[in-house]
């Protein structure tokens, strides 16, 4: 039951700073490369066939990002 409460605090409070545009400090790159080696390691702990991580969405670098404009309430509708 911790664990799962955790959870909940852990997404709650990502969904709050994304709501709050506070997503600079962000590392979806080193968050993605630990996933990896995690599932990796798991399944090779497991004698599993190694993972094949294939076909999976890419991460926008930092300036495909930044080049994204967020619309602002204020701003007109574009016609």
């Amino acid at each position: 039951m911790a664990v799962s409460g955790a959870r909940v605090v852990a997404r709650w409070e990502l969904m709050r700073e994304w709501l709050n545009h506070q997503t600079e400090s962000w590392d979806l790159e080193g968050a993605l490369k630990q996933y990896k080696m995690v599932k990796t390691s798991e399944a090779e702990f497991q004698g599993l066939p190694a993972p094949t991580f294939e076909g999976e969405p890419s991460i926008p670098s930092g300036t495909e990002t930044e080049k994204t404009l967020e619309p602002v309430a204020d701003d007109p509708p574009a016609s």
